[in-house]
């Protein structure tokens, strides 16, 4: 996206206008999360060593989250580094009937369990 009033087509910057807005009344612009099974310095250390990657993470196109192999925590990176992840609620609402929640809902489908009836 560029200037929010077009998209770069290709590494040669044809320019189409109007693409940014194209989409998004039916589709969330939405970025990749990669999620990574591994200890948090070691995946700091590897995105480091090439700096075109880097950017990637650092500037937040990409999000990328690590699990600890042996102790289980999240961390999320922000800012240069690893955080703890502090998730927003605690217990996750459950459902049975999805076909009612998506018959009732124009808005995106909220996070939640799915349970068989």
């Amino acid at each position: 996206v560029m200037g929010l009033f077009g998209v770069a087509n290709g590494i040669d910057g044809d320019l189409r206008p109007g693409l940014p807005r194209q989409m998004i009344e039916v589709h969330d612009p939405i970025r990749l999360m990669m999620v990574v099974e591994h200890f948090p310095e070691v995946v700091l250390s590897t995105i480091q060593k090439d700096q075109s990657t880097y950017h990637w993470f650092n500037n937040e196109w990409i999000n990328l989250v690590v699990i600890n192999p042996e102790t289980h925590e999240i961390f999320r990176f922000r800012e240069g580094c690893f955080k703890e992840y502090q998730p927003l609620v605690n217990q996750l609402p459950t459902i049975t009937n999805t076909e009612a929640l998506i018959e009732t809902s124009a808005d995106n489908l909220p996070v939640c369990l799915l349970h068989s009836a």
